[in-house]
């Protein structure tokens, strides 16, 4: 798709104004899509999702809580090993939800302070909500690109979305295939929107991977030499849904845990079919594919070998999940229980809290990784509500 082609329709008019940039075949340009990261054993990577930014944030409380957020995380990382840290955010989407330049602009130089603090790289996924704001998204885009801490990739070209783009971590640090070796690569995509591309931001359906960004993530894939891939994006594919039908029907034993309350938007409708999951299963290179877009759902499933899973909403703009012990209905009562299985006996949760935090996937070696979720809570006059959950 044509990125910087801006297309407003009236009843009497049509005005297109288009980039004068070329347009390039992205099966052609393979390359000009993939940053290096130097790989290493316990490769930490902290997903933040569905920060929902607007008119109305305060900043300073905004900020606060992700301070909380990333310290815990800092810290947790290294009771292992105290040469640890964060390597890499992963923002999977919706970042912002009707906000102004200015909260767009406070929220990257943000992001930027933290990096250098904790010396991470952080990655920028489109949501559906990033698109419907009080900016042009080719101007949001214009902001990360600016970050130098900001990993974000978007070519003028024909492949459809935005945030495609792939994060090779190879021994060396380089992007020379012939030469570095991939460990793992990570897999960024836009899995697009329910607000148009111009500045209005006229609503429409939500959307989904396409044919074409499936097709090139392979070819990126095979370009590493099939290098083991964890992917992100925003919104829930038809395999979500799948999963979950054949787990409630008893009709599957897929490991599943964490908490699901609510449903996958238009995931299950035929138009919005994705077969980016069903792909990766058959390359058997696709290991991992975590989103947000669901804000009741931190839900995991072992998907045929793929994990799939949303990360924890993070922080408590608009909507979220609240969970309640002694609630009788029983999607919170199984989540609740597959968390508290692999908790210690002191650490069990037997109070309220709110379903909002993070995600940290680490990756361990060539072959493995491990997920946590976090779920963090602010408290007024005591300590603040903290737990960490492994998949």
């Amino acid at each position: 798709m044509n990125k910087k082609t801006i297309l407003l329709s009236f009843p009497l008019l049509s005005l297109a104004l288009t980039s004068c940039e070329q347009v390039i075949n992205w099966e052609d340009h393979l390359g000009e899509y993939v940053f290096t990261m130097k790989y290493h054993d316990d490769f930490n990577i902290l997903q933040l999702t569905d920060i929902h930014w607007n008119v109305n944030t305060s900043a300073a409380s905004s900020k606060q809580y992700l301070d909380k957020v990333i310290k815990e995380a800092d810290a947790h990382v290294k009771e292992a090993d105290a040469t640890a840290k964060i390597d890499l955010i992963e923002l999977t989407g919706d970042q912002f939800m009707l906000a102004n330049t200015y909260h767009v602009k406070t929220f990257v130089e943000y992001m930027e302070t933290k990096a250098v603090e904790y010396g991470f790289k952080y990655a920028i996924i489109w949501g559906n909500h990033d698109r419907h704001g009080l900016y042009s998204p080719n101007w949001l885009a214009d902001q990360y690109r600016k970050a130098s801490n900001c990993i974000y990739i978007e070519p003028e070209d024909n492949l459809y979305g935005r945030s495609n783009f792939v994060i090779n971590l190879s021994t060396n640090g380089t992007d020379d295939p012939e030469h570095d070796s991939v460990v793992w690569q990570i897999a960024n995509l836009d899995s697009g929107a329910s607000f148009s591309e111009s500045p209005l931001a006229i609503g429409r359906n939500y959307d989904y991977i396409r044919e074409d960004q499936t097709q090139w993530w392979i070819n990126e894939n095979i370009r590493a030499h099939n290098a083991p891939t964890i992917a992100y994006y925003h919104i829930p594919q038809q395999d979500n849904k799948i999963a979950w039908d054949l787990i409630k029907e008893g009709g599957a034993t897929f490991k599943n845990k964490f908490f699901k309350l609510e449903g996958f938007g238009d995931a299950d409708k035929p138009e919005y079919a994705s077969d980016f999951i069903s792909k990766g299963k058959d390359k058997g290179t696709l290991k991992a594919a975590f989103m947000g877009h669901a804000h009741n759902v931190d839900w995991t499933v072992d998907f045929e070998g793929v994990v799939v899973g949303l990360g924890v909403k993070t922080g408590p703009e608009l909507y979220y999940a609240h969970i309640d012990p002694n609630s009788s209905e029983k999607d919170m009562i199984d989540g609740l229980a597959s968390v508290n299985a692999s908790l210690p006996a002191d650490k069990k949760i037997n109070e309220k809290f709110d379903l909002i935090g993070a995600s940290l996937v680490t990756i361990k070696d060539a072959t493995t990784f491990e997920l946590e979720h976090l779920y963090l809570n602010e408290r007024e006059g005591t300590s603040d509500f903290v737990r960490w959950v492994k998949w």
